[in-house]
């Protein structure tokens, strides 16, 4: 996140990606919104309430779901080591951070090829999520870096592998992020980011694969592979008063062919979209 090394001494007080440092940071946003889950019987988690806590010390930051140690800094690149809970997980279960701390309806019909056309079968198989093995909670630790380009502009990349041998893999990050205010808009900060996760074949496999003894039989000759899935965000925000903001929060991450082609999977998108205010404790 563009907030994490960004502190005080650079903050103004409508920009919400900034936090004090040596101090906890607690805010809950109330609104209306949804979390799409791309995975056969898997639902939708809607967002009502939505709590993000945070602390920013000289050395040690925390935010949701990742703690960090920052061991290297300057005025532009901060390298930190960081561990986190894997987000896979959270596709397959209710209650992971990743459903309730939120950065801020998907029809599971099968399309059905037309006569004449040629079938691939393994394409048309549907695996439910109940009927598969439970996937495990993995633990990811590795390397965050942050380059500061200018006062707005964040890029930050994180490299990372599951340290309690869940998928015996690794997973990845990049992500360049830009805070602009609007002129028209005053006291409203728009932050717009583009970037793509990285996933390891093995970390694929592990948790869209269908595994012949361990999970439903099925005729489907899927293994996972090395898989790149892009996205973008846009987070809109309007300060009310000192503690009150209004929030917009849309984010699109496209899948690739190395998920959609699992018979787990129904969608090619996971969307995040929020819309409503936020309290400042």
């Amino acid at each position: 996140m563009f907030s994490q090394l960004s502190y005080a001494n650079d903050c103004e007080q409508i920009n919400d990606n900034c936090a004090a440092v040596g101090e906890w940071k607690f805010s809950l946003a109330v609104g209306a919104g949804v979390y799409t889950n791309p995975l056969h019987g898997g639902g939708d988690i809607p967002l009502v309430l939505i709590p993000q806590i945070s602390y920013y010390g000289e050395k040690i930051f925390f935010e949701n779901n990742t703690l960090g140690y920052s061991f290297f800094e300057n005025n532009q690149l901060t390298i930190s080591a960081i561990t986190q809970l894997n987000h896979e997980k959270a596709y397959f279960t209710r209650w992971h951070p990743q459903n309730i701390l939120i950065e801020s309806v998907s029809s599971g019909d099968v399309i059905t090829p037309s006569e004449g056309d040629p079938v691939d079968e393994d394409k048309y198989v549907e695996i439910d999520i109940k009927d598969v093995s439970n996937r495990r909670w993995a633990i990811d630790a590795g390397i965050q870096f942050n380059w500061f380009i200018n006062q707005t502009t964040d890029l930050q990349v994180q490299i990372l592998h599951d340290v309690n041998n869940v998928y015996n893999g690794f997973n990845g990050q990049i992500e360049l992020t830009r805070l602009m205010k609007i002129k028209q808009l005053p006291n409203t900060v728009m932050s717009f980011s583009v970037g793509t996760n990285v996933k390891s074949k093995n970390l694929v496999d592990y948790y869209y694969g269908i595994s012949p003894t361990t999970d439903t039989p099925v005729d489907s000759d899927y293994q996972g592979k090395l898989s790149l899935t892009p996205y973008f965000r846009l987070v809109l925000a309007h300060q009310l008063s000192e503690r009150w903001r209004a929030k917009l929060n849309l984010k699109r991450i496209y899948l690739d062919d190395a998920m959609t082609n699992s018979p787990l999977v129904k969608d090619d998108y996971i969307n995040t979209i929020f819309a409503g205010v936020s309290y400042d404790f």
